[in-house]
C-alpha cells in the first residue's frame, strides 16, 4: 500500500488524523466506516491510497478504483497488531449469511 497525500491540503479533522497515523506507518489494516458500508483497506495489498482536497481514492492492482466522499466517513478504525485485528474479525463473522434475513446488519 502507499499512500499518497497534499501536505498543503486542508483536510477534515477525522480524515487528517488518520493520514498522520498512516504515515507512521505501523498498522496491519484500517476501515474506514460510512453511512451504510464499511471499507476494509489491508496494508499489504498492492494499491495507491490517495487523499484529496474532498475525497478519498483507492486504486488497486487491476486498475480498479474506489473513491469516498469525506463526509460519508463518520468513523475510520486502524489497527496495529493482528491479534486485535482478528478479535474484531470474528466479532463482525458472528453474523451467519444463511440465516434467510436480508436487512442490514449493526453492530453495537
Amino acid at each position: 500500500m502507499e499512500i499518497k497525500y497534499d501536505k498543503k491540503a486542508n483536510y477534515p479533522a477525522l480524515i487528517d488524523d488518520l493520514v498522520q497515523e498512516l504515515l507512521k506507518d505501523d498498522f496491519i489494516h484500517f476501515k474506514i466506516l460510512c453511512a451504510n458500508e464499511v471499507h476494509h483497506f489491508n496494508k499489504e495489498t498492492e494499491c495507491i491510497i490517495q487523499f484529496e482536497e474532498e475525497y478519498m481514492k483507492e486504486t488497486s492492482a487491476n486498475g480498479d478504483m474506489l473513491y469516498i466522499a469525506y463526509p460519508d466517513i463518520f468513523r475510520a478504525k486502524l489497527y496495529r497488531d493482528e491479534e486485535q485485528y482478528m478479535e474484531d474479525a470474528k466479532k463482525f463473522d458472528a453474523f451467519d449469511d444463511n440465516d434467510l434475513w436480508t436487512g442490514n446488519r449493526i453492530q453495537f
